[in-house]
């Protein structure tokens, strides 16, 4: 339930705003607002009916329904809100054609079934997905997920593992640096939405995952994302060993890249292996009855 220190009006007219900045660049068939989150500590999920106390800078989770997608869209308008807004709004965008979600398989037409009942239309028409009858909704995957989940688990501690060995210093550390934290993001949200994100933009993930479950800033927080050097190593892109020297970046940045990552993986790891049990006994107690 919102509270004093969320009210309606506020979320509102945020939401207008973000709106004709995204209206002036893509073509809106429908936007569903359902989640948000302030700078602080206090975040807003509607899907979970929870709120808490409302900073200065907010960010926000849309889900765009759009017939016309541009290439690299989902970061492109994710930057033009932020710059257009003077970097108070944020967003983090699902962004898809409507055939797209009529062609989902049942579970992930669910989820977006979920976000459509459970959120709010800001602008646009009404996406029209059949009614969820209890007899309709699919039975989740448990050992698909655990499977997932477990395998992006050991590939980031892989990864980072790797990442310390004499030999992949330099840009290879950093590349493996950056896998590490991305796959763990993916496995994090599969774990908790059962859901396959497009866009693998390091900060898109992170928001995602805080979405999923809050990350205290002591252990790993997104202006990490704005300081460089961690920035170059958090968001390296592959192609980037393509080009340059193995020398880019020192082993002082490199080792604090990695603290950071492995911080995260420890924090995460028991929250997430709690999840999947907690999924698995929820199963068995359905199988019950």
């Amino acid at each position: 339930m919102l509270t004093n220190l969320h009210p309606p009006k506020v979320i509102e007219f945020a939401l207008s705003q973000i709106t004709e900045i995204l209206k002036k660049h893509i073509e809106i068939a429908s936007l569903y607002y359902f989640g948000m989150q302030s700078s602080g500590q206090g975040t807003h999920n509607s899907l979970n009916n929870d709120a808490s106390k409302q900073q200065q800078h907010y960010h926000f989770y849309l889900l765009l329904l759009s017939k016309h997608i541009s290439p690299n869209a989902v970061a492109n308008l994710s930057d033009i809100v932020r710059q257009d807004s003077g970097g108070k709004y944020t967003i983090s965008l699902l962004l898809y054609m409507p055939k797209q979600i009529i062609a989902a398989s049942d579970n992930n037409k669910y989820f977006f079934s979920k976000i459509i009942q459970s959120g709010g239309l800001v602008e646009g028409s009404l996406f029209e997905l059949a009614p969820s009858q209890l007899s309709q909704i699919p039975e989740l995957d448990i050992k698909g997920i655990t499977n997932y989940t477990q395998d992006r688990i050991a590939i980031a501690k892989h990864c980072l593992h790797l990442s310390t060995i004499e030999e992949n210093a330099g840009i290879l550390s950093a590349h493996l640096i950056r896998l590490s934290f991305e796959q763990l993001c993916l496995g994090t949200i599969y774990a908790f939405l059962q859901y396959h994100p497009q866009h693998h933009q390091p900060l898109y993930l992170f928001k995602l995952v805080q979405f999923c479950y809050e990350i205290p800033p002591n252990i790993f927080s997104e202006n990490l994302f704005e300081q460089s050097p961690l920035k170059r190593i958090f968001c390296f892109h592959h192609t980037e060993l393509r080009y340059r020297s193995s020398s880019l970046f020192s082993v002082s940045e490199l080792s604090m890249a990695h603290s950071y990552s492995q911080c995260l993986l420890d924090y995460l790891l028991p929250i997430v292996n709690h999840k999947l049990q907690t999924l698995k006994k929820a199963s068995h107690e359905n199988e019950k009855t």
